[in-house]
């Protein structure tokens, strides 16, 4: 987990338009300046998807599309979005553990001081103060945003916090049912492969003559052959 820096400064809407900009061939760095602005914002953004599994660099620094990030970025509908994002926030683990977390306490809030304990103490993350607080509230944004609880802004003495919604560990079970299964591995036909013929049993011919034997040897070589069964004595 030491290379993990939790998204915070920059919004869904953000995420959306740049996995939007890089459906296809990507996009180059330049270009998404010039349409989305340079700066800490950009940056910020980058790094919520590289995070969250939905975009990759690579080493010109153009910016792709992961299979996760074009099923999200082409998906149809709130109820698909949403359920993509959902299933990108738990193949993240800062997202999923407290969300499993929940389940196992059998909490139905998510508070921001509890979500900074685990990621703090419990998974060691160790981010910069100012990081995580920012962190946290963005966490409960996106997870409001895939429908996976409430936001609630923290006023009036009340805390920061994520209302989970009722029966958390069904939805979660059904979104890992119903996610898309891999591309299976192309296989290369295999030749069959060909055996050197055998050649058949070679039949072989022997004449024995018997002529001049006496009858006790001719008997006694017809046993040896099996041709007649051997003696019995009296």
């Amino acid at each position: 987990m030491a290379e993990v820096m939790l998204p915070y400064r920059t919004e869904w809407r953000a995420m959306v338009a740049l996995l939007d900009y890089a459906k296809g061939k990507g996009v180059d760095r330049a270009t998404l300046e010039a349409r989305m602005g340079g700066g800490e914002s950009l940056r910020e953004t980058l790094n919520a998807v590289e995070q969250l599994g939905l975009a990759t660099r690579d080493e010109s620094g153009d910016i792709h599309l992961t299979e996760s990030g074009e099923r999200l970025a082409y998906a149809v509908g709130d109820a698909d979005r949403s359920a993509e994002l959902s299933r990108a926030m738990l193949s993240y683990p800062p997202y999923a553990i407290p969300l499993e977390r929940a389940i196992a306490e059998g909490l139905s809030v998510l508070d921001a001081a509890w979500v900074e304990r685990i990621w703090q103490v419990d998974m060691r993350l160790a981010q910069p103060r100012n990081r995580v607080e920012e962190a946290r509230t963005f966490y409960f944004r996106l997870a409001d945003e895939a429908g996976l609880g409430g936001y609630r802004r923290g006023v009036r003495g009340q805390p920061t916090r994520l209302e989970l919604v009722p029966n958390l560990a069904g939805v979660l079970q059904s979104l890992r049912e119903e996610a898309p299964a891999p591309e299976p591995a192309s296989i290369e036909p295999v030749a069959p492969v060909s055996r050197p013929s055998v050649p058949p049993m070679a039949s072989l011919q022997i004449t024995v003559d018997m002529t001049d034997w006496e009858i006790e040897k001719i008997e006694a070589f017809l046993r040896l052959l099996g041709a007649v069964p051997p003696a019995h004595p009296e």
